[in-house]
């Protein structure tokens, strides 16, 4: 584990004795900058912020400040939105100023500084763009949904057989359905080289995106020169070994791919690029060739956990929540009965699943500030001032909690995404989902038909049940989530058992025989 809270002490200790008495300068300018809470000189608003949830301690400060609030750490002016509107009013109309990235230090410290998610507003960022779109725009998806049947299916077998190892399953899964998309590999299983080396990669490299983290060791760059040994850098080791796994899992997998074209014709994001310079009788550049590489690598690190997290959370919501099971059970049975499983052809009649998919996706948002964006200019927004290169926090947590949207936000009510009569109500949480302007994730539409089809599948085989007790009496489960740039539930026990009498691995091979993607 790294030891941030040492690393943190030692910066802001060192602050005191090199930083005492300097002043920032800023632009001058007729117009305040947001409300805030008060903060120490330079040090900022540090005081009083919850370190492991700081979206909570942000939500407070908008009822005292207001939904645009401003606060500052180490000399760097931080901008948090806390409403849908001011998200929209910047982050979608004003995308132009609002599309670039903080810099990360730790990125290139752990080897991933290729991620196009963190990657500064420009060609190469818009390159990466166009690689994404052509694979998984809204009229591409479909092409894989063969695929996410059969590993949905997969899910089952493997669910019927082990249910006690949910969190390998569920991992095996998404990770399987994005390096089909991405390089068209298919993993034998969660302990497949690549999904290990995956896993391994997330569990080092996640801690330390944290906005604050950075902030630190940007604001006190000399602390990556202290060995490692040194009190609180023990954080350098991990990254060490991130770095390895990283190079490994950016260039195996992409040459795979390449190897299989010859053999192959299935999609993939790979293979579209190629093969579109190919039609247009292009030899592609090294530097295009790089690009597409870590392009291809973006999307296996950043898809495989948010995608993972959400299954981990749909599972405990349904358990938390019988009620709400039963019923999208029973519309399954109505819909499709008990002799195949749902396909997508009948999501239009099944809302409830849909429901279901809305509000564990609001009930605890992936990523509770989104990814952070930076001011390219100064801008001016209902009289505030925002200074150029201001870090600006989306509190999304904030707005899937607003009460005025969301009556009763803490607790978790897929009925409030349906009408009377039990249809859909439109979408509004897409920017929750995928967040905002040119940065709003390309890959929603892939991911959003991969867990519907898992959330449908499980649903109409299974039961989602509370442990027991060594009496056999149900123990109430509270969720529980470790926080972080992204959220995942802690881990819990739950039952999985059959729906059906008699449910054995024949009898469910017989269901998916049935079925269609």
């Amino acid at each position: 584990m790294y030891d941030w809270a040492t690393t943190g002490s030692l910066a802001l200790g060192c602050f005191v004795v090199l930083y005492l008495g300097q002043r920032t300068l800023r632009s001058r300018t007729p117009y305040p900058l947001p409300p805030g809470p008060p903060g120490l000189p330079w040090v900022g608003n540090v005081i009083g912020v919850d370190a492991d949830s700081p979206w909570l301690t942000y939500a407070k400060w908008a009822r005292t400040y207001g939904d645009l609030v401003y606060s500052r750490l180490l000399g760097k002016d931080i901008i948090i939105i806390n409403s849908e509107k001011i998200a929209n009013d910047l982050l979608e109309v004003r995308s132009k100023n609002y599309s670039d990235r903080p810099n990360f230090v730790t990125l290139e410290l752990c080897g991933v500084d290729f991620s196009s998610i963190f990657m500064p507003y420009g060609d190469l960022w818009r390159l990466h763009r166009r690689f994404f779109h052509q694979t998984f725009k809204l009229d591409a998806v479909p092409r894989f949904s063969s695929y996410q049947h059969h590993k949905a299916c997969h899910l089952l077998h493997r669910l019927l057989e082990t249910p006690d190892k949910l969190d390998d399953h569920t991992f095996e899964y998404t990770s399987s359905v994005v390096l089909n998309s991405v390089y068209n590999y298919d993993p034998t299983s969660r302990k497949d080289d690549l999904v290990d080396m995956l896993a391994n990669v997330l569990t080092l490299v996640v801690p330390a995106l944290r906005p604050d983290i950075n902030i630190i060791l940007g604001a006190f760059p000399w602390l990556l020169y202290l060995p490692s040994w040194f009190p609180g850098m023990s954080f350098k080791r991990g990254m060490a070994v991130a770095r390895t796994y990283s190079k490994q899992y950016l260039e195996r997998p992409f040459e795979y791919s390449l190897e299989k074209m010859s053999v192959s014709v299935a999609p993939s994001m790979v293979h579209d690029a190629v093969r579109h310079m190919e039609e247009k009788g292009i030899s592609p550049e090294e530097s295009w060739m790089q690009a597409l590489k870590e392009a291809s690598g973006t999307v296996f690190l950043a898809a495989s956990d948010t995608s993972n997290s959400v299954l981990r959370t749909f599972f405990l919501m349904m358990m938390v929540d019988q009620v709400a099971q039963e019923k999208a059970q029973a519309q399954i049975d109505a819909v499709v009965g008990r002799d195949r499983l749902p396909g997508m052809e009948d999501r239009p009649l099944l809302p409830f699943i849909d429901a279901i998919f809305r509000e564990t996706l609001r009930y605890s948002p992936v990523a509770p500030l989104s990814i952070p964006h930076a001011a390219t200019d100064d801008d001016v927004y209902d009289g505030y001032h925002i200074p150029k290169g201001a870090i600006i926090l989306a509190n999304v947590w904030s707005m899937a909690h607003d009460e005025s949207r969301y009556p009763n936000p803490g607790t978790f009510i897929p009925e409030r995404f349906l009408n009377d009569d039990g249809s859909l109500k439109p979408d509004d949480t897409e920017h929750i989902k995928f967040g905002f302007g040119r940065r709003m994730c390309v890959g929603r539409h892939f991911a959003d038909r991969s867990m519907w089809a898992v959330m449908a599948k499980v649903l109409a085989v299974f039961k989602i049940l509370r442990p027991l007790d060594e009496h056999g009496v149900e123990i109430l489960v509270e969720p529980k989530f470790a926080n972080g740039i992204a959220v995942h539930p802690l881990p819990y026990r739950c039952r999985i058992v059959p729906r059906f009498d008699g449910m054995d691995a024949e009898k469910l091979a017989q269901l998916i025989a049935a079925s269609t993607a």
